[in-house]
C-alpha cells in the first residue's frame, strides 16, 4: 500500500549567489523575513527578520566510519552552514529517503551534526517527503542520518541520467542513479 507524505509548497524558490573558496563551491542567501527553498540544494529555512546564511556541501568519506560505527548512515547531504546575520525560527535539511512505502522511517531519522570536537546526534521535530524539519537550529556541518539497521531495504529518491554513445555502430548506454539533492558524485553505473 503507498501512502503519501505530504510537502508543503509555500516556500518561495531563490537562487544562490555562488563563489569559490578554496576549490569549494560556497552557497550565500540573503534574505528578509519568510520562507525560502535554495533552488540548487533544496535547503528551507524560514525566518522572522533578515538573515545572511553561507554554506557548502562536505564529503561524507572521512565520516564513513564513523557512521558504521555509529549504526547509522546517510540519508542526505552534509552541509556545513553558517550563520553571518540573525537566526533562523526553523531549517529544512533535505534528505533523499523514500518514505512513500514505510512512513515508519521517519523514527529512524536523525539529525547529524559535526563540530571540532566530536559529532552529536539531534531528534528530528517534523519529516515531510524530501525534508526534515529542525526548529531553532544550531549549526555546523549537518545533515539527515538514518538508523544502518532499516537502511538495508529502503527505496531512496534518485534522479537518473541517462547517456548514450555511438561508437563503431555500437550503442553504448550508461544509466547513472543520483541521489536527489545530493553532493555526492557517488553513482551506480548500468551497462
Amino acid at each position: 500500500m503507498l501512502v503519501l507524505v505530504q510537502d508543503s509548497t509555500h516556500w518561495l524558490q531563490i537562487e544562490p549567489l555562488t563563489s569559490t573558496v578554496q576549490g569549494k563551491t560556497m552557497f550565500r542567501h540573503r534574505t528578509p523575513k519568510g520562507s525560502y527553498e535554495c533552488t540548487v540544494s533544496g535547503l528551507r529555512w524560514l525566518c522572522e527578520r533578515d538573515v545572511i546564511l553561507k554554506y557548502h556541501f562536505r564529503n561524507w568519506e572521512p565520516y564513513s566510519q564513523l557512521m558504521k560505527d555509529m549504526q547509522y548512515t546517510q540519508g542526505g547531504p552534509l552541509l556545513d552552514i553558517t550563520m553571518e546575520l540573525g537566526e533562523l525560527e526553523e531549517v529544512h535539511l533535505p534528505h533523499c529517503v523514500c518514505l512513500g512505502t514505510n512512513p515508519s522511517l521517519r523514527n529512524e531519522m536523525k539529525i547529524l551534526h559535526v563540530e571540532e570536537h566530536g559529532v552529536s546526534l539531534e531528534e528530528v521535530h517534523e519529516v515531510t517527503r524530501f525534508h526534515a524539519k529542525i526548529l531553532h537550529p544550531k549549526f555546523s556541518a549537518i545533515s539527515v542520518i538514518l538508523s544502518y539497521i532499516f537502511s538495508w531495504n529502503i527505496d531512496v529518491h534518485c534522479d537518473v541520467v541517462l547517456y548514450m554513445a555511438v561508437k563503431k555502430a555500437t550503442v553504448i548506454s550508461r544509466l547513472y542513479l543520483l541521489l536527489r539533492n545530493s553532493s555526492q558524485k557517488e553513482v551506480r553505473h548500468y551497462h
